[in-house]
Order: structure tokens, then C-alpha cells, then sequence
């Protein structure tokens, strides 16, 4: 197989195409393997990676309840990757220093429509470092996770701009480490999902709404399993929203990079599998300079008024997402909300050199535009 092709004037993909490569490749395995020895589930396979709702097979597995579950359920990991596959293949290579500004930033209440402003369909999120997560009794990494649409009623796999999606789901998946020699052993898949249709939305909501749809897989009969797995959700979720809910914000730093023009000359349309990632720079120029102003802020300065002589350097604090009230009339009578990503606000400004620039805000970035090349699940 040919090396896929990295677009040009972008060597910041390199590693997450490189981690790109590795989903996809063991999510065709995975394919490959349900093809070839379970028949009985076809049908509904082909139905999730349709989009189309799922409509259980009549036909005689020979397996016990358990395993048609977890077979099933690999069938839906197959499915997400094809959904992202077939919309554009968007993944959004984040920056690791915007990454650790969002990972500390806060938010308590959001309008409940807040994930209905995610600009591409059914992104792939790459993570710039990994998460160390327990899962089953096992040490593991979380690599990244695919974002896709789930209607309740029917059950059905789809897109993020379907109309009849209630909920958004995060396919996570997990490198599991070996106990002795921290290698990785298997890379394994769960699924999370947050609701669309409510008012408000907090992370406990989220937690609960996440927990009770996955309670037959990970939950037992004991409270100390039911613990275990809601430490778990909120180990997953608590970054993964904060990743979340900055992509949906309106002061985004999410640009789409260059790439080459089209061959004018005519070829034959390029299959699902052969397409190339489409990759979003994701913080690249706010994450940066939050971090130069951290580091220059970071050194403790002499001063007077305590014992030792020193006072509390100028530093952040965390970030926060806030929403506002938007549209004419006064604050109290417009009914449009919209949620922002307030950025780290310094302590001891004064402290700064006078030429320091403490860059507080997101710099205002260019709308989304149509990918160059082709549609690739980009909402209009």
C-alpha cells in the first residue's frame, strides 16, 4: 500500500495523519474480520455504515447473548469510522499547548443546542498528547475520538447535520498498555454520547445521560462497578467536552489548510478508502502565544510587603467557556444564545515588563470555507 499523501505547506499533520492512519487501518481489520466469519451480522453493518436505521438480523448467530452484543457493538466501531470516511475524512489536528489551555478550562451551565455549531461533519479529533485512562482493570491511552450523530428512535448511526439526531456520539479509542513492560497491547473502542434536545446543558447531565447507555456493557450488579464506570465517563468526557464545546464556539481558532489545486485532467473518482484525511488546524496560532505569555509570566519577582521578600509572580487563570445573550432588544428579552471560549485572565498584570504582551483573547479567524478540491463535510 502506497504511503498516504500529506498536503502540502502542513508538517503539523505529520504526526496526527500519522496517528490517522493507525485508527483507520485497525477499524478495516476489524471490518475485514466481520466479513469474513459472521455473516448473521451483515446486515446490520451495512445499515449503520449507511446511515440508515438499524434493524435487527433474524438470522441464527449460534453465539451466546454477550458475544452478539460485542460483536454488534464492532459493527458500530466499523460504522463510525465509515461515516467519517464517506463525509470528507475532517480531522482536526489540535495544538498541544491550546489543548492544555482547554483541558483547564471551566464551564457550569451551556444552551442545550451549544454542539449544533460544530463547523465539519462527523470530525475525527486527534489528540495532540494522549490520556492515561483505567479501563477494565487495564492502564490505557486515549489517542483521539470520532464525532458522529446517534437518533434515539430509530436506532441509527448518522450524520452530525441530520435532522433526526438527538444526541452526539464520541467513539473513543484506547490504546490498552501491557502491566509489564508498558507497551501497547490492543487498541480498544468506547462509545459516549451527549444529549441535543435539552435546554441546558451541564457535564453531571452529560455524565448521566452517557452512563445509563452504556450501563449493559461496562455496568454490573454491584455498586462498586457502577462506581467505577461513572469515574470513567467523567475521566473521558471532562476533556473531551472542553475539545468539544471550543470547536463549537463562535471565536474557534479552527482554519482549514492549503492544499494543492486539482489536476485538471479528467481521473476516476477516488474510492472511500483511498481518499486522504482532510486536515483543520485546531488552536495552532492562539495556543502558542498563550503559552509564550504563561512562560513569561512564570518567574517569581521581588517585592515588598512579605516575609520572604517575594511576591506572587503575574500568572493565568484558567480559561472558561460563557454564554451570551445575542440579538436586538435589551439583554433580558433576547431569546439567542451563544457560547464563547473566554480566554486565561492574568492576575498581577503589573508584575509584566512593559513590553510584554499578555495576549488574553482569541484572535478572530477567517469563516469556514469550502474545501478547494471537493464538498468534504463541510456544513453550509
Amino acid at each position: 500500500m502506497k504511503p498516504p499523501k500529506i498536503p502540502r505547506r502542513h508538517a503539523n499533520a505529520i504526526k496526527a495523519n500519522d496517528v490517522t492512519e493507525v485508527f483507520v487501518e485497525e477499524l478495516q481489520e476489524r471490518e475485514a474480520a466481520l466479513r469474513s466469519n459472521h455473516a448473521w451480522v451483515l446486515p446490520m453493518l451495512d445499515q449503520m455504515c449507511a446511515g440508515r436505521p438499524i434493524v435487527a438480523s433474524l438470522k441464527d448467530s449460534g453465539l451466546a447473548v454477550q458475544d452478539e452484543i460485542q460483536l454488534v457493538d464492532v459493527a458500530g466501531h466499523v460504522a463510525v469510522y465509515k461515516l467519517w470516511a464517506r463525509r470528507g475524512r475532517v480531522t482536526y489536528d489540535l495544538n498541544e499547548q491550546m489543548a492544555a489551555e482547554l483541558y483547564r478550562s471551566t464551564y457550569d451551565t451551556l444552551p442545550g443546542n451549544v454542539f449544533s455549531n460544530l463547523p465539519h461533519i462527523n470530525p475525527l479529533v486527534v489528540l495532540p498528547d494522549p490520556w492515561p485512562v483505567t479501563l477494565n482493570g487495564f492502564d490505557g491511552l486515549v489517542r483521539g475520538f470520532f464525532i458522529f450523530g446517534y437518533a434515539n428512535e430509530p436506532s441509527q448511526l448518522t450524520y452530525t447535520d441530520n435532522e433526526d439526531t438527538d444526541s452526539l456520539g464520541m467513539l473513543f479509542v484506547i490504546d490498552l498498555l501491557d502491566m509489564e513492560t508498558g507497551e501497547v497491547r490492543d487498541q480498544t473502542y468506547m462509545r459516549l454520547h451527549v444529549p441535543l434536545t435539552l435546554k441546558e446543558f451541564t457535564f453531571e447531565l452529560a455524565v448521566q445521560y452517557s452512563a445509563e447507555r452504556v450501563e449493559h456493557k461496562y455496568i454490573g450488579s454491584t455498586k462498586a462497578h457502577k462506581s467505577g464506570t461513572y469515574a470513567l465517563i467523567r475521566q473521558l468526557l471532562r476533556p473531551a467536552l472542553s475539545v468539544l464545546i471550543y470547536l463549537c464556539c463562535d471565536n474557534r481558532d479552527a482554519v482549514e489548510v492549503p492544499v494543492s489545486k486539482p489536476v485538471k485532467r479528467k481521473t476516476r473518482k477516488a474510492p472511500i478508502s483511498g481518499r486522504d484525511p482532510f486536515f483543520v488546524e485546531v488552536g495552532w496560532r492562539v495556543g502558542p502565544k498563550l503559552h509564550a505569555a504563561r512562560r513569561m509570566a512564570g518567574t517569581t519577582l521581588a517585592g515588598p510587603g512579605v516575609p520572604t521578600g517575594i511576591t506572587r509572580a503575574a500568572h493565568q487563570r484558567s480559561g472558561h467557556f460563557h454564554k451570551y445573550r445575542v440579538g436586538p432588544g435589551r439583554p433580558d428579552q433576547r431569546t439567542e444564545t451563544i457560547t464563547r471560549w473566554i480566554g486565561p485572565t492574568w492576575v498581577n498584570l503589573g508584575e509584566l515588563p512593559e513590553d510584554a504582551d499578555p495576549i488574553t483573547t482569541v484572535v478572530p479567524v477567517e469563516t469556514q470555507r469550502r474545501d478547494p478540491l471537493r464538498r468534504r463535510g463541510l456544513k453550509t
